[in-house]
């Protein structure tokens, strides 16, 4: 970023109490753990905390000045240091990003939707890397303050933004979508996730409706031809100008043909984008990746890379970690997909543990989902069903409200077993799983189930020669 303090004040809708207007603003910082000498201190407010108090620690580390929600800087606050007082500091740096955007001005994709998002927008940045100069969300940096700090990264030569953006609550997505005023945007699908902050499904597809009413009217919807309910939207909520739609369906104008298994996991399908037809060998995990694949292919159809190097670089792509990542440990084959869960992510991901080929028997470990409200028993439940519906050979579930989908599977003749501890349920996973078994690990961020393979794979380095002698879970101890 290169503004002025005037600039700054003016993008911010805050006042200079101190400085040199004329002074150059550095980089935004909005943790004093991480910043350094010369980066300006933004000091949000949190459910927890009042920023305001990190103040001493950002003037001690060489901050080169502070946006702040106060009228005035403290008293200690030193004349050397400028100081910047906004009515709202989480506002101001939407406001201050969306003004950079403005002045690099990328052409600007987002992506989001209920699953898959993060996973579309790195297949989305792999295609594009090397063929336009670009930025891309890192991680999941996708909520009001991760969206602004990417956009705050934009260089003078970026071409294009490829930015990620997620919605927890009702008109959050209608923010993100007035800072980063996207071209283009991808919804992923249209789910149950984060269902308990809306209440119902009518207000959660409502809520995802935000960002096409906040585009502006040129910009252009990457819609999802194959979710039940993309038409439910576009019939009840105005979309932009122009739409291009993705999907297995033959009036996709992107769109996937001839899907068949790879071995020992992924999928080959002949790709249609832009009046061409070229062969994709995905390698990775899950049927519903082959969306996934679609939804990038489309947002990089619009971003002008051709259909030839769209097809080679899917086929090149392989899964971000902790995201239905596969590989081999101590003969067990390992499908981790610890980042998040939905009800409908959760589904399908059981399902696909169906394509994976040779194993000799199949375990998931599924850990509790949340945001669910009052609908979480219910949820729950239905994965129980899944897991006997999709033939598991045992089921391990973690964490509260996963005791429901234990109990429902274990009536439907799968072997199940609960558990609330780590340590318990990696020293069970070691007992039980040898070579030729696959394990599937799936669950919402909160519960960290990269600990249980992290355990699992100690106690497998520390004993080689333990007992692997392959026994059925049963109970619910």
């Amino acid at each position: 970023m290169n503004l002025t303090l005037t600039e700054l004040c003016e993008a911010a809708g805050g006042r200079l109490t101190r400085g040199n207007p004329e002074d150059r603003a550095g980089k935004l910082c909005t943790d004093t753990r991480i910043l350094r000498p010369g980066e300006v201190f933004v000091a949000l407010n949190g459910p927890n905390f009042v920023g305001a108090q990190f103040l001493p620690e950002a003037v001690r580390k060489g901050a080169q000045g502070a946006i702040c929600a106060l009228e005035e800087p403290p008293e200690d606050f030193p004349a050397d240091r400028f100081f910047v007082s906004v009515p709202d500091a989480t506002d101001a740096l939407g406001d201050i990003a969306r003004e950079w955007r403005r002045i690099v001005d990328p052409r600007v994709i987002a992506v989001t939707g209920s699953a898959g998002k993060t996973t579309t927008k790195e297949m989305l940045a792999f295609i594009c890397r090397g063929e336009v100069e670009m930025l891309a969300t890192e991680g999941n940096f996708n909520n009001l303050v991760g969206l602004p700090l990417t956009l705050l990264r934009l260089k003078e030569e970026h071409e294009l933004a490829i930015i990620e953006t997620g919605m927890s609550f009702p008109e959050e997505l209608t923010r993100l979508t007035e800072i980063c005023i996207p071209d283009a945007a991808v919804l992923t699908n249209i789910g149950n996730a984060h269902i308990g902050n809306f209440g119902n499904l009518e207000d959660l597809i409502r809520g995802e409706a935000e960002i096409f009413e906040a585009m502006h009217a040129g910009g252009t919807a990457i819609l999802n031809a194959d979710c039940p309910h993309t038409s439910i939207m576009t019939e009840a909520f105005p979309l932009p100008g122009t739409m291009i739609t993705y999907g297995q369906n033959d009036a996709a104008d992107v769109r996937a043909t001839n899907v068949r298994l790879a071995k020992p996991w992924g999928y080959q399908f002949d790709l249609h984008v832009l009046d061409e037809t070229h062969p994709v060998h995905l390698k990775m995990y899950g049927r519903f990746q082959v969306s996934n694949a679609l939804a990038a292919a489309a947002a990089a159809a619009f971003a002008g890379v051709s259909p030839g190097v769209i097809a080679e670089r899917l086929s090149e792509f392989n899964a971000p970690a902790m995201r239905a990542q596969v590989e081999w440990f101590d003969g067990v084959l390992i499908v981790s997909d610890c980042y998040n869960a939905s009800p409908d992510a959760v589904v399908r991901s059981l399902w696909s543990f169906n394509d994976v080929h040779g194993l000799r028997s199949r375990v998931a470990v599924l850990g509790e989902m949340k945001e669910l409200g009052g609908h979480e028993e219910k949820y729950h439940r239905l994965i129980g069903v899944t897991a006997a519906e999709a033939q598991l050979d045992a089921l391990c579930t973690i964490g509260g409200s996963a005791r429901f989908a234990c109990e429902e599977a274990e009536q439907r003749g799968v072997a199940a077993r609960h558990f609330e501890d780590v340590e318990e349920l990696a020293e069970f996973l070691h007992r039980h799983l040898r070579s030729g078994d696959g394990l599937m690990i799936k669950g919402s961020r909160a519960l960290r189930l990269e600990n249980v393979l992290r355990r699992f794979r100690e106690i497998r380095s520390a004993v080689r020669e333990g007992d692997m002698t392959p026994t059925v879970p049963t109970g619910d101890g």
